[in-house]
């Protein structure tokens, strides 16, 4: 696809791009001179031209508008600049390979004479839409939707995997247990929801919750793991912002995963030193997080507290059966390491200078 093409100084400059593969290919009379992979919506390409030295081409596309603005820079001194509309490929029903549609008649009030058949055609559509296939299947193509707008095509289709694997781990969870399930749901702006039915007991409470970020962090480290081999900027992105969502997911309030974990380990004590062994362990990761940078994470340990102490009395009341001693500490370094494992690979990627990478850390110290 060709983002733009220009004339400068008898030169004639090209840039094409794929979509697909995130590559960009510059070309100056028709010989290629850059060669770059980018899955954003701005980039630079340097090259060098006999008689100029090196030159910077600069660029930004807006995907809402189809257009793209560039220029062409010497060291500080701008050299050409402008805008083009994207030449996106042709549609199937481009001029020459639309269908015919017959008429509609109307009457001279601008409506159709026939009004009984969108009487038909509504009611078909409510009885759709009523199907929870057809509902998942709309909110799913109007997420891909959003996130195409918001960042890349390719990169909304690698959030709805994270999304979907996620909350996969959670259905799989249920269904080890027996609980019925009513599927995902993908929400746009908020993530996504697997729907089942209330767990029995707290064991089954915090392996439902931990086991959507655990396959979360099978599909991180497959992402990070292809990162390290090929150094794909693409993988790098994708496993930097799946550690970010899932260990989203674990902060410590609920409804979030980390919250339920909490509360289920927290209310299995079934007494209140169980309580002020929370607000000690909390103080001392409200203290570690400061001290690391994760402002985030301690403001979110502060709700959490909130969150736990104003429902102390009604969770006691709950008939489930809670969590033993050693269920307790297990289920806790099972939350802790799964949290450091996901905040660790963040660090890793942001500080290995992988342009985008360092947005997951700034979200975490924010």
């Amino acid at each position: 696809m060709q983002l733009l093409s220009f004339e400068w100084n008898s030169h004639q400059i090209q840039l094409n791009g794929s979509s697909w593969s995130g590559e960009e290919i510059l070309l100056v009379d028709g010989q290629e001179v850059s060669r770059l992979r980018n899955f954003g919506t701005s980039n630079e390409h340097r090259f060098v031209l006999e008689g100029h030295g090196e030159l910077i081409l600069r660029f930004n596309m807006s995907l809402t508008r189809g257009e793209v603005r560039y220029v062409l820079m010497s060291g500080d001194t701008l050299l050409a600049e402008g805008e083009q509309t994207i030449a996106l490929a042709a549609s199937p029903l481009a001029a020459g390979n639309a269908p015919e549609v017959a008429p509609v008649a109307s009457a001279g009030n601008g409506h159709s004479v026939n009004k009984g058949q969108w009487w038909l055609w509504l009611g078909a559509g409510l009885k759709l839409l009523k199907t929870a296939k057809v509902f998942k299947g709309a909110l799913a193509v109007a997420s891909v939707s959003v996130y195409s707008v918001m960042f890349t095509f390719e990169f909304a289709i690698a959030l709805i995997a994270i999304l979907v694997f996620h909350e996969y781990g959670h259905l799989r969870a249920m269904k080890k247990f027996g609980i019925p399930t009513k599927g995902m749901y993908l929400i746009p702006f908020v993530g996504g929801l697997a729907v089942g039915d209330k767990p029995n007991t707290r064991w089954q409470d915090v392996y439902i919750s931990m086991m959507g970020p655990v396959y979360g962090l099978i599909m991180t480290l497959v992402f990070y793991v292809a990162w390290l081999i090929t150094d794909s900027h693409f993988a790098g992105l994708v496993a930097s912002t799946s550690a970010l969502i899932n260990a989203f997911n674990l902060l410590p309030m609920y409804p979030l995963d980390g919250g339920r974990v909490i509360k289920s380990l927290v209310f299995s004590g079934r007494r209140k030193i169980a309580l002020v062994f929370l607000l000690t362990l909390s103080a001392l990761f409200f203290v570690l997080s400061w001290k690391l940078g994760f402002a985030l994470i301690g403001f979110f340990i502060i709700l959490g507290v909130i969150d736990i102490v104003a429902e102390w009395r009604v969770s006691m009341n709950e008939d489930i059966t809670p969590l033993n001693l050693y269920g307790i500490l297990f289920c806790l370094g099972w939350y802790l390491l799964t949290l450091a494992a996901f905040l660790g690979i963040i660090v890793l990627i942001a500080n290995s200078g992988l342009p985008g990478s360092e947005i997951a850390l700034k979200v975490l110290n924010s």
